[in-house]
């Protein structure tokens, strides 16, 4: 699927809390008009990537991002 055709993409999506990563080259493409569901363990990432995507862990000092979210 095309990020064109999505309404939610990451492409090689990392995040790190100081040294520790926390998600790593996450890809995933969300097509508009479906339900997704995030599902895993106790301290995946699953709230680490929401917080992602809503930016509110540009809020959090050492915090480091790097990869593509495209929203629209």
């Amino acid at each position: 699927m095309d990020y064109k055709d999505s309404k939610i993409e990451t492409i090689d999506l990392n995040l790190f809390y100081g040294n520790e990563q926390a998600l790593k080259n996450v890809n995933v493409s969300i097509p508009e008009k479906t339900i997704t569901a995030l599902i895993g363990p106790s301290g995946c990432g699953k709230s680490t990537f929401l917080r992602t995507l809503n930016r509110m862990n540009d809020l959090i000092d050492g915090v480091k991002i790097w990869g593509k979210v495209f929203i629209g």
